[in-house]
């Protein structure tokens, strides 16, 4: 499991060479803030989060980033 989820990230640094690794964590909703109603930016403690639920998160958000690059591929055509 945490080959797959280095894995995922090496991917996804490689695609987005600009991006700086704190970045590249919360792009991959790895990392995540608190859900607050006040609009502080608290990180939610994920250290409970199994390798399961990350890899999950990292994969939701793949294809969340493949259908917004799908969407812009038609709006550009």
């Amino acid at each position: 499991m945490h080959k797959q989820i280095l894995d995922l990230i090496k991917a996804y640094s490689e695609k987005n060479p600009n991006q700086r690794f704190g970045q590249i964590l919360f792009n991959l909703a790895i990392n995540q803030f608190k859900n607050s109603c006040n609009n502080e930016n608290e990180l939610r403690d994920i250290y409970n989060d199994s390798d399961e639920q990350i890899l999950e998160r990292i994969n939701t958000r793949m294809k969340l980033f493949e259908l917004q690059a799908k969407e812009n591929i038609n709006k550009n055509s």
